[in-house]
């Protein structure tokens, strides 16, 4: 009798309790899942910069610069007109810039300050400079032109790197990029190395997300030769350096066989794009070698973390130099190079498109209809940006002086006729800035 009494007993508990947890269960404020964010999507521009006579670029040319601002590229877009158009940047502004968002950073001609300015378009339809903010040098006065930067802290400062007057040595000036105020300015700790005469005009600085750290690709010259570029006495350097102290961490040479000198070492990546990343972070940098007397490129890669780069040619059996790379994605990038045998001026029509398989070296040039796109003059030029899944591909043959774009569906890989610029100028940049 009492063993029943006692297991009813613990029945009636445990029917009670589950009834208490189907009470508690009914009570409780189901679970919302929160909706994701809707991605934003920004609304772009495109800035074309051409030059009248002949390619212009790293003040190659003195017979102006001129832009005008497109809201398409597409080939349903009117023909880019500049006789009596366009906004011409000569004298007060250079064409070669750091461009982010909306603005444009720069030293001006005037040598003298930091300016921060965006290409607006009026009710009328002319472009015009709107001044956002300008800085007066204090301590570091920066050559226009030479100089090379990164962006650190989630893109709130800039950092502006160059050589002083006789490349002995390396300084360095940390911008807030809302108003260019000064927030610091040094010298960084890189000596001319043992053997050598001077520095490059500039490096090539960039910073390394994965590892939180900058990057700065510079050379070595030969005391005989000065500031002469020579490859055949120059020797390539990189050195790590923590963003938030500017303290140098690491400094070695790259192996000669790989590159001698980085490609834009005399003017940052003011113009042309010469570093990219891939999705784990891998640094790949153009660079050049002598084969033959000629300079030809070669293709560096550096991994996330690492001091050096590794024994690595993306670039193999190259036809000539290296001009700019862009990452594509899929351990895929596009690169604009120079074929030496048909001339290595600069409006030499010597210039082409291709893509590179990042893993094997293997190059195809960009078709369009089974055709190769032409050959381009322009040496010193970038007629190439990757947004919203495309590369927009500016061709320009000086020969003829016509000018248009392609447009290569990244996805796919086929590749569309875009928009056509009138003939007569000689077209060396198109820029991505946000519209609003």
């Amino acid at each position: 009798m009492r063993k029943f009494k006692f297991v009813e007993m613990a029945f009636m508990a445990l029917m009670l309790a589950a009834s208490m947890a189907a009470c508690s269960d009914d009570n409780e404020e189901p679970v919302v899942e929160p909706e994701p964010e809707p991605e934003v999507q920004v609304k772009h521009r495109y800035e074309l910069s051409v030059c009248p006579v002949k390619h212009g670029g790293m003040s190659m040319n003195k017979n102006g610069t001129f832009v005008r601002s497109v809201e398409a590229l597409t080939a349903d877009q009117p023909m880019v007109e500049f006789n009596g158009k366009g906004l011409e940047i000569t004298n007060k502004y250079t064409m070669e810039s750091i461009t982010k968002g909306k603005y444009h950073y720069q030293v001006p001609e005037s040598k003298d300050r930091f300016v921060k300015f965006s290409i607006e378009v009026d009710a009328a339809g002319n472009e015009l400079v709107k001044l956002a903010q300008e800085r007066p040098f204090v301590k570091n006065e920066f050559p226009a032109r030479k100089y090379t930067h990164a962006w650190i802290d989630k893109g709130e400062t800039l950092v502006l790197v160059a050589t002083d007057g006789d490349h002995k040595k390396v300084f360095y000036s940390k911008l807030k990029e809302s108003d260019l105020s000064i927030i610091e300015e040094g010298d960084l700790n890189i000596p001319i190395p043992e053997g050598f005469g001077s520095l490059s005009t500039s490096g090539i600085l960039t910073y390394r997300e994965k590892s939180n750290d900058l990057v700065y690709f510079y050379i070595g010259k030969d005391k005989e030769t000065g500031g002469m570029t020579d490859a055949a006495t120059s020797n390539l350097f990189v050195a790590i350096i923590d963003p938030a102290t500017m303290a140098v961490k690491s400094n070695e040479v790259i192996d000669y066989s790989l590159a001698e000198e980085s490609a834009a070492s005399a003017y940052g990546e003011l113009m042309q794009n010469t570093v990219m990343y891939d999705e784990d972070g891998n640094l790949y940098l153009a660079g050049m070698v002598t084969r033959d007397g000629a300079e030809c490129g070669s293709l560096l890669k550096m991994k996330a973390g690492a001091k050096n780069v590794e024994q690595y040619n993306g670039f193999p059996e190259p036809e000539g130099k290296l001009l700019t790379i862009q990452y594509l994605g899929n351990n895929k990038a596009l690169a604009y190079s120079r074929d030496n045998s048909l001339g290595t001026k600069i409006d030499s029509p010597s210039h082409f498109y291709s893509i590179i398989d990042l893993t094997t070296g293997k190059r195809e040039r960009v078709k369009f209809n089974g055709t190769d796109l032409p050959y381009c003059s322009g040496r010193f030029s970038q007629r190439s940006v990757v947004v919203d899944g495309k590369a927009y591909i500016g061709v320009a043959n000086q020969k003829d002086l016509t000018a248009g774009v392609y447009i290569y569906d990244i996805k796919t890989g086929n590749v569309e006729k875009g928009i056509d610029l009138q003939s007569g100028f000689c077209f060396d940049i198109i820029r991505v800035v946000d519209a609003e």
